[in-house]
Protein backbone atom coordinates (compact mmCIF):
# COMPACT_ATOMS: atom_id res chain seq x y z
CA UNK A 1 0.00 0.00 0.00
CA UNK A 2 1.29 3.26 -1.21
CA UNK A 3 1.01 5.88 1.25
CA UNK A 4 3.66 9.10 0.29
CA UNK A 5 5.18 11.03 2.74
CA UNK A 6 7.92 10.11 4.79
CA UNK A 7 6.49 6.49 4.48
CA UNK A 8 6.08 5.23 0.82
CA UNK A 9 4.51 1.95 1.76
CA UNK A 10 2.71 0.11 4.57
CA UNK A 11 2.34 -3.49 5.57
CA UNK A 12 -0.36 -4.62 7.75
CA UNK A 13 -1.46 -7.75 9.02
CA UNK A 14 -3.23 -9.42 6.45
CA UNK A 15 -6.43 -8.73 4.20
CA UNK A 16 -5.54 -4.89 3.94
CA UNK A 17 -7.25 -3.04 1.55
CA UNK A 18 -6.12 0.00 -0.26
CA UNK A 19 -9.37 1.94 1.84
CA UNK A 20 -8.35 0.50 4.95
CA UNK A 21 -4.60 1.08 6.57
CA UNK A 22 -5.53 -1.76 9.01
CA UNK A 23 -5.12 -5.33 8.26
CA UNK A 24 -6.39 -7.73 10.19
CA UNK A 25 -4.30 -9.61 12.57
CA UNK A 26 -3.14 -13.23 11.08
CA UNK A 27 -5.09 -16.22 12.70
CA UNK A 28 -2.52 -18.90 14.28
CA UNK A 29 -2.93 -22.73 14.08
CA UNK A 30 -2.66 -22.38 18.50
CA UNK A 31 -5.98 -19.57 18.63
CA UNK A 32 -3.51 -17.05 18.80
CA UNK A 33 -3.04 -13.75 16.52
CA UNK A 34 -0.40 -12.27 15.06
CA UNK A 35 -0.35 -8.71 14.27
CA UNK A 36 2.39 -7.39 12.20
CA UNK A 37 2.58 -3.82 10.98
CA UNK A 38 5.52 -2.65 8.81
CA UNK A 39 6.25 0.95 7.47
CA UNK A 40 8.86 1.30 4.43
CA UNK A 41 10.48 4.22 2.27
CA UNK A 42 12.07 4.05 -0.60
CA UNK A 43 16.04 5.58 -0.65
CA UNK A 44 16.82 6.36 -4.41
CA UNK A 45 20.71 5.92 -4.42
CA UNK A 46 20.99 2.83 -4.21
CA UNK A 47 17.37 2.05 -4.56
CA UNK A 48 16.16 0.20 -1.69
CA UNK A 49 13.60 0.07 1.31
CA UNK A 50 14.34 1.08 4.47
CA UNK A 51 12.27 -0.11 7.30
CA UNK A 52 10.96 3.07 9.07
CA UNK A 53 8.31 1.43 11.85
CA UNK A 54 8.02 -2.47 12.66
CA UNK A 55 5.44 -3.53 15.13
CA UNK A 56 4.71 -7.45 15.98
CA UNK A 57 2.00 -7.96 18.37
CA UNK A 58 1.24 -11.80 19.34
CA UNK A 59 -2.23 -10.76 20.61
CA UNK A 60 -5.28 -13.37 22.09
CA UNK A 61 -8.18 -11.59 19.84
CA UNK A 62 -8.55 -10.32 16.81
CA UNK A 63 -9.90 -6.97 17.82
CA UNK A 64 -7.47 -4.22 16.64
CA UNK A 65 -9.89 -1.66 19.23
CA UNK A 66 -9.25 -4.62 22.13
CA UNK A 67 -6.32 -6.57 21.24
CA UNK A 68 -5.17 -8.34 24.46
CA UNK A 69 -1.78 -8.94 23.32
CA UNK A 70 0.53 -10.86 25.32
CA UNK A 71 4.13 -8.87 24.19
CA UNK A 72 4.56 -6.40 21.52
CA UNK A 73 7.93 -5.82 19.92
CA UNK A 74 8.57 -2.08 18.43
CA UNK A 75 11.64 -0.80 15.98
CA UNK A 76 11.32 2.83 15.23
CA UNK A 77 13.68 4.01 13.16
CA UNK A 78 13.08 7.85 14.33
CA UNK A 79 12.70 7.46 18.13
CA UNK A 80 11.41 10.02 20.49
CA UNK A 81 13.93 10.56 23.21
CA UNK A 82 13.10 9.12 26.32
CA UNK A 83 12.99 5.39 25.30
CA UNK A 84 15.21 2.93 22.81
CA UNK A 85 14.53 2.17 19.39
CA UNK A 86 14.21 -1.46 19.63
CA UNK A 87 11.24 -2.51 22.53
CA UNK A 88 9.29 -5.00 24.04
CA UNK A 89 6.11 -4.19 25.64
CA UNK A 90 4.64 -7.58 28.09
CA UNK A 91 1.73 -7.26 28.92
CA UNK A 92 2.09 -9.03 32.71
CA UNK A 93 3.33 -7.72 35.32
CA UNK A 94 5.27 -9.26 38.43
CA UNK A 95 3.29 -9.71 41.83
CA UNK A 96 4.82 -6.92 43.35
CA UNK A 97 6.23 -4.53 41.05
CA UNK A 98 7.16 -1.01 42.84
CA UNK A 99 7.51 1.00 39.39
CA UNK A 100 5.41 4.58 39.06
CA UNK A 101 4.23 3.53 35.64
CA UNK A 102 2.50 0.27 34.37
CA UNK A 103 4.38 -2.76 33.38
CA UNK A 104 2.65 -3.25 29.81
CA UNK A 105 4.09 0.84 29.42
CA UNK A 106 7.18 -0.07 30.00
CA UNK A 107 9.65 0.29 27.07
CA UNK A 108 11.99 -3.04 27.59
CA UNK A 109 14.85 -2.32 26.00
CA UNK A 110 15.92 -5.25 23.14
CA UNK A 111 17.61 -6.01 19.74
CA UNK A 112 16.37 -5.60 16.11
CA UNK A 113 14.53 -8.59 16.03
CA UNK A 114 13.14 -9.81 12.77
CA UNK A 115 9.49 -11.07 11.02
CA UNK A 116 11.65 -14.15 11.13
CA UNK A 117 12.44 -14.15 14.28
CA UNK A 118 9.21 -14.10 16.03
CA UNK A 119 8.10 -16.43 13.53
CA UNK A 120 10.72 -18.78 14.85
CA UNK A 121 9.38 -18.08 18.62
CA UNK A 122 5.88 -18.43 18.04
CA UNK A 123 6.79 -22.20 16.65
CA UNK A 124 9.46 -23.24 19.19
CA UNK A 125 7.66 -22.05 22.35
CA UNK A 126 4.09 -21.30 21.34
CA UNK A 127 2.69 -24.19 20.10
CA UNK A 128 1.62 -22.75 16.68
CA UNK A 129 2.21 -25.60 13.78
CA UNK A 130 4.24 -24.64 10.39
CA UNK A 131 2.71 -24.52 7.41
CA UNK A 132 5.77 -26.19 5.68
CA UNK A 133 8.16 -28.98 6.50
CA UNK A 134 10.94 -27.02 5.54
CA UNK A 135 10.06 -23.78 7.68
CA UNK A 136 13.64 -23.90 9.51
CA UNK A 137 15.53 -24.07 6.38
CA UNK A 138 13.57 -20.80 5.14
CA UNK A 139 13.84 -18.79 7.85
CA UNK A 140 17.44 -19.46 8.28
CA UNK A 141 17.46 -18.40 4.72
CA UNK A 142 15.64 -15.14 5.14
CA UNK A 143 16.87 -14.31 8.27
CA UNK A 144 20.71 -14.91 6.55
CA UNK A 145 19.89 -12.20 4.23
CA UNK A 146 18.59 -9.73 6.52
CA UNK A 147 21.78 -10.06 8.68
CA UNK A 148 24.13 -9.68 5.85
CA UNK A 149 22.59 -6.50 4.65
CA UNK A 150 23.28 -5.46 7.81
CA UNK A 151 26.84 -6.18 8.07
CA UNK A 152 27.61 -2.72 6.54
CA UNK A 153 25.81 -0.63 8.30
CA UNK A 154 28.61 1.59 10.55
CA UNK A 155 26.90 0.20 13.59
CA UNK A 156 24.78 -3.13 13.08
CA UNK A 157 21.50 -3.13 13.51
CA UNK A 158 21.21 0.60 13.81
CA UNK A 159 22.18 2.30 17.56
CA UNK A 160 19.78 1.17 20.10
CA UNK A 161 19.15 4.46 21.52
CA UNK A 162 20.22 8.38 20.12
CA UNK A 163 23.51 9.86 21.26
CA UNK A 164 23.50 12.05 23.85
CA UNK A 165 22.94 15.52 23.13
CA UNK A 166 26.10 17.51 22.76
CA UNK A 167 25.30 19.74 26.04
CA UNK A 168 25.07 17.02 28.05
Amino acid sequence: MWLGGDTDVLIVGHRASRSSRRGQPAPLSNGMYLNVQIALRVIHNPLRLETTDATFTYQSGADLDDPRPVFEYHYQREVPSGYPRCHLHVHAAPRHYPGQKPFSRLHLPARRITLEQIVWHLIQEHGVQPRRPDWHHVLWRHETRFRDTQRTKPWPYAPPFPPPHPTW
